[in-house]
């Protein structure tokens, strides 16, 4: 990337927060100072990702009382139309369009495929998938054993997957509209339980997506897939393992961004 050493130490902490775990006072230092073999500047000093944001009920309560957004009205507004015809494949063609991209879709959290496209059979019958595409077939996990849905084999995200589970169902087509001010909205369905994922495209920028997710947790959104970025999300219009249909409530694919 070009980078030197005191500009690798500010990339690492930008990570932090979404790591496995928190970086320890001097550890992105110490490990640049080995990798590069040069002795950092004193002025190079350790920086820690502010906590991420807790969930502010209120916040969320008034946004729902003022816009009163519903699953129907987002349906309406959703740019593509007769959103209940679409094939779970249709979709994600759109989504990856990368024939040869590697996708992880899943059956269940235990039984899963990473493969191109092409290769994954029986669609609506798939829960999961993870929302990047895979830099590779297999991944080593953090127990050593080799897996294909693992963060080793994950490459970058292509999207922001917020899952509200905290505020009341009524205010997630409220909160997910409001959200649209500050980034456009490429899909939301429902998880086939008591909440709905919305689906926002990823930039450039890694300092802007950051803060995007910090806005998008302190209205609700589940903090877990922020940190993981190979955590399965639901997959649109397949059918929950509970016999409920993960329905796409609105769709902008990225070609109409």
């Amino acid at each position: 990337m070009g980078l030197n050493a005191a500009e690798a130490v500010r990339l690492i902490h930008t990570h932090d927060g979404s790591l496995r775990r928190n970086l320890q006072p001097r550890e992105a230092v110490d490990a640049v100072e080995k990798a590069f073999s040069a002795k950092l500047d004193s002025s190079v000093r350790f920086e820690r990702v502010p906590e991420l944001p807790t969930w502010n009920a209120v916040e969320t309560a008034r946004l729902h009382r003022e816009m009163g957004t519903t699953n129907q009205d987002m349906i309406d507004a959703s740019p593509e139309r007769d959103l209940e015809s679409f094939h779970p494949r249709g979709i994600l063609e759109r989504l990856f369009p990368d024939p040869d991209g590697l996708i992880c879709i899943g059956e269940s959290a235990y039984s899963f495929l990473t493969a191109p496209l092409r290769d994954h059979s029986r669609l609506r019958q798939k829960q999961f998938i993870t929302p990047a595409f895979m830099l590779s077939t297999h991944g080593e996990t953090k127990t050593g054993k080799l897996s294909m849905h693992a963060k080793s084999n994950t490459g970058p995200r292509r999207f922001i997957v917020c899952d509200f589970d905290e505020p009341a169902p009524e205010q997630h087509p409220s909160i997910i509209m409001h959200l649209t001010r500050f980034r456009p909205l490429t899909m939301a369905l429902s998880s086939g339980g008591r909440s709905l994922h919305a689906w926002f495209p990823t930039t450039t920028s890694i300092e802007d997506d950051r803060l995007f997710w910090r806005l998008c947790i302190g209205l609700g959104a589940d903090p877990a897939l922020f940190r993981n970025p190979s955590q399965f999300v639901r997959m649109p219009n397949a059918t929950r393992d509970n016999g409920n249909r993960q329905s796409v409530v609105f769709f902008n694919p990225p070609s109409q961004q």
